[in-house]
């Protein structure tokens, strides 16, 4: 597990929030770390694949809270979970265009013997392979099985 890129770089980051003493940032590292770490005491592989999964898992905790946070109209905290949001963002892979989404779904579509949603979403998902929100993604498997 700790030869893997995104963790020696969440560690050098935790380091360097440490001595910068910017609490915020140092308490999200620890949080994906701490996550990353149960999978690990649970026996999931850790990979570059998995760290993603993490990140795109924290990233969704954190929409959610915000949309809580909307209706009860706390401004301070919808500000602090979008904080949280670009420090997670900042060790994603590089999000696929919308046309780039749209070639690897029509090419997962068009190889899958099964036309169904859930099986096609599913080879999609592996072919974005974490550079696409899941949401994203869905809407354009609906987009694409719909013009078929």
């Amino acid at each position: 597990m700790e030869s893997l890129k995104t963790i020696k770089i969440l560690k050098n980051d935790l380091t360097a929030f440490m001595k910068a003493k910017d609490l915020d940032k140092l308490n999200v590292i620890r949080g994906i770390l701490n996550e990353i770490n149960i999978r690990d005491m649970k026996n999931i592989k850790i990979t570059e694949d998995e760290i993603v999964k993490v990140l795109r898992s924290e990233i969704k905790k954190r929409k959610e809270s915000i949309e809580i946070f909307e209706k009860a109209k706390r401004q301070d905290l919808i500000e602090k979970e979008s904080a949280e949001i670009c420090v997670i963002e900042k060790y994603l892979p590089a999000e696929l265009s919308d046309e780039e989404l749209l070639k690897i779904v029509k090419v997962v579509v068009e190889t899958s013997s099964d036309k169904s949603f859930g099986t096609v979403m599913k080879s999609a998902i592996s072919a974005v392979n974490g550079k696409a929100d899941g949401k994203k993604v869905s809407a354009v498997v609906k987009q694409v099985l719909e013009n078929k």
